[in-house]
């Protein structure tokens, strides 16, 4: 999945916590190619794994940083044994915050 760092920083500055919420984890499903369910509270079910936030961790989270709730949820799966690299994608990346530059000094 592609990703653009500064429109994911309007998007948190601008939308409402549960819209925020479920566009992550609809961002985490197209990412891992598994189902989705966001529960009120938020409770998030990623295919067979199940991991939540309160709605005030979410929204410290998303005021803090573009990324940083996604990072969280994609920790809290980690330690329910889900496995990934944390350099899979460039979404991943920008997630953790890994970032590349081209033969022209262009971060990617």
């Amino acid at each position: 999945m592609n990703t653009q760092g500064w429109i994911r920083g309007l998007m948190a500055k601008n939308m409402e916590d549960d819209k925020f919420v479920r566009h992550v984890a609809d961002c985490l499903s197209m990412e891992f190619e598994l189902p989705v369910e966001v529960i009120e509270g938020y409770t998030i079910r990623l295919g067979q794994y199940e991991i939540a936030v309160t709605k005030e961790e979410a929204k410290n989270l998303k005021n803090s940083g573009a990324y940083e709730l996604d990072k969280v949820l994609m920790e809290k799966l980690k330690e329910k044994g889900f496995g990934f690299d944390n350099e899979r994608s460039q979404y991943v990346r920008y997630c953790y915050s890994i970032f590349y530059k081209d033969s022209k000094g262009r971060l990617y």
